[in-house]
């Protein structure tokens, strides 16, 4: 349904009724829609009811005033333009009655043209008026972009553009429905509106249907008239298509209830705009979603590359990745921390790809000139992720995971809170994966060894609250061990071990 093109609504309101008949001869030629009334009571009755553009009065009514007429017009309809007459008119009247919001001030006798030229100026003054609308939508949009550049998460974003067509569109609700355009599967929901309106009626799937064979981006509008506490109010439903390069991915949905039929032109292109920004910031996160699929892809090869050259570490990324999460959620981490966490946990051994192969894989002791060799590989890491900025949430894993709770770790000697969280974090993982893990020289070793091991490094290597994580996973049983290891274990002498304090997040 298209906006209909709504005649200019004018309300002649005058006790005298020659003057009414001879302003709506003086108008008959212009289109407009011209309604006098000689009763102030029935034109407050007729402007409380109906829509109005613009209202033409005199000041002074037996009983009744121009200037309620005035007030009248613009607590309903607060953008209309009203132009007061009087035969006599004060400067102070005049004052008066432009400071409450008329537009402008004419005195009787008056010449049919400066009427016909005052209402022209006035519907004009209007049409800014309501062409700032179209403005503060644009104002609107670069603030939604302007998140978008933020790197706002997509719910967060697709929330904004609601709130934005609620307050612009004056709306009672507003749904926004996005889908996988292949599959048709709705991805998500985002709704805002009041707490009277149940959200289904934005949010029905239906909705969608109405675009299944077109490729208009022009909204559907569908009004009716409802009774509320005995008055009259027109609901418009408004549904309004989000393409991406053509195809459908949602739709907006609003619904207006309003005392009177209008829909302004300047409106719907807010709505088009905010549907805009909502496009963009999908066809936006969905290359985001590729570029993150394609670099999880490259960090999984460069991973592997490293546990194809070291025969003892088979398995152990993907398990020690696994177990820093478990204990990272334990701490309260966000899901942004916990994507970087993954990728810093595949990539924190990515160094040993510049350590030979006779150091890495050789089964006995180290000599000195091997051991410093391979306590390089943090920084071989550095090295190599060096000028990738996808990697660079990788950077604290990779480094600091070697560095020890007391000061004597590599590769930088850091200190306590000096190493980041994210490596003593790492520290615990690895060496609990490593103690348990099976190696072509050796079986994993029990449970009891592992924590044994760290509660003697408690404190020296390792961040006793980052052990007392841990510990937490264990009693609570959060630890697959068959999964990772191939076997049960005994967790019965957790229960024993006190934590040292409540971990930092």
């Amino acid at each position: 349904m298209m906006i209909r093109n709504q005649p200019i609504s004018i309300v002649v309101v005058d006790d005298e009724k020659y003057i009414c008949n001879i302003i709506v001869e003086a108008l008959a030629s212009e289109k407009y829609e011209v309604r006098a009334f000689s009763d102030p009571r029935e034109a407050l009755n007729y402007i409380e009811q109906n829509s109005v553009d613009l209202v033409l009065t005199d000041l002074v009514m037996g009983e009744y005033t121009g200037i309620q007429v005035l007030e009248s017009t613009l607590a309903s309809h607060s953008d209309a333009t009203v132009i007061l007459m009087t035969a006599h008119p004060t400067v102070q009247t005049a004052i008066s009655v432009l400071r409450k919001g008329a537009y402008d001030f004419l005195v009787k006798p008056f010449r049919l043209e400066l009427l016909k030229a005052t209402i022209r100026r006035g519907l004009e003054h209007q049409q800014v008026i309501r062409e700032n609308l179209h403005l503060k939508g644009q104002v609107e949009f670069l603030k939604v972009a302007g998140a978008a550049n933020a790197e706002i998460e997509i719910d967060d974003f697709l929330g904004m553009v609601a709130r934005s067509c609620r307050k612009e569109m004056d709306a009672a609700a507003v749904g926004i429905i996005e889908i996988e355009p292949s599959t048709k599967e709705v991805l998500r929901k985002v709704y805002t509106g009041t707490d009277e309106l149940p959200p289904k009626e934005v949010l029905q799937n239906s909705t969608l249907d109405k675009f299944a064979y077109t490729k208009s981006n022009k909204p559907l509008i569908h009004k009716k008239e409802v009774e509320v506490d005995g008055r009259k109010q027109t609901q418009t439903w408004i549904s309004q298509p989000i393409f991406v390069r053509r195809r459908f991915h949602g739709v907006i949905n609003l619904l207006i209830e309003s005392r009177f039929d209008r829909l302004t032109p300047g409106e719907i292109d807010v709505l088009a705009i905010l549907a805009n920004s909502a496009a963009a910031a999908i066809a936006n996160y969905r290359h985001y979603e590729d570029l993150h699929a394609s670099y999880l892809q490259a960090i999984k090869g460069l991973a592997n590359a490293v546990e194809a050259r070291d025969q003892y570490t088979a398995g152990h990324t993907d398990r020690v990745t696994r177990l820093a999460e478990q204990m990272a959620r334990h701490l309260g981490w966000d899901e942004r921390r916990i994507e970087h966490l993954n990728m810093g946990c595949t990539l924190h051994d990515i160094g040993k790809l510049g350590v030979p192969d006779d150091i890495l894989n050789k089964p006995g002791h180290l000599t000195d000139e091997e051991r410093t060799m391979m306590q390089s590989h943090p920084e071989l890491g550095l090295k190599i992720i060096d000028g990738i900025d996808l990697f660079r949430p990788a950077i604290p894993y990779i480094i600091a995971h070697h560095e020890w709770y007391d000061g004597t770790g590599y590769p930088k000697g850091l200190k306590g809170e000096e190493i980041p969280i994210e490596g003593r974090l790492l520290a615990v993982a690895d060496t609990f994966d490593a103690i348990l893990s099976d190696r072509p020289y050796r079986d994993g070793a029990d449970l009891s060894v592992a924590v044994s091991e760290l509660v003697k490094f408690k404190g020296t290597q390792f961040d006793p609250e980052i052990v007392d994580v841990l510990f937490d996973l264990l009693r609570a049983g959060k630890i697959d061990f068959v999964l990772h290891y191939g076997r049960e274990m005994d967790t019965s002498q957790i229960e024993e071990l006190k934590p040292t304090e409540k971990a930092r997040v």
